[in-house]
């Protein structure tokens, strides 16, 4: 099953704050995403199929909140920080 990915308005606004070389590690990120994002990141607040996870990447120096919503078929990303 492929999900489709998804960007909150903070993570949009997120987006816009990193540098291109992170930007271009988020465009590569939401492929993974779109095909297995429970494999990928780890639960970090909340409990259940629909919790918020984590994503690290540390060679960009980015975090990818996100949420995976089975009933929609739907990763919504809620939050990308950048790291300096």
């Amino acid at each position: 099953m492929r999900y489709k990915v998804s960007l909150s308005g903070d993570a949009q606004r997120g987006l816009g704050t990193l540098t291109p070389a992170q930007r271009r590690a988020v465009h590569g990120a939401q492929e993974t995403l779109a095909r297995r994002p429970r494999e990928v990141g780890e639960p970090y607040e909340g409990s259940g199929p629909e919790a918020l996870r984590r994503w690290v990447l540390p060679a960009a120096r980015v975090s990818i909140m996100y949420r995976v919503l089975d009933r929609a078929v739907v990763v919504e990303v809620v939050w990308l920080i950048g790291h300096p």
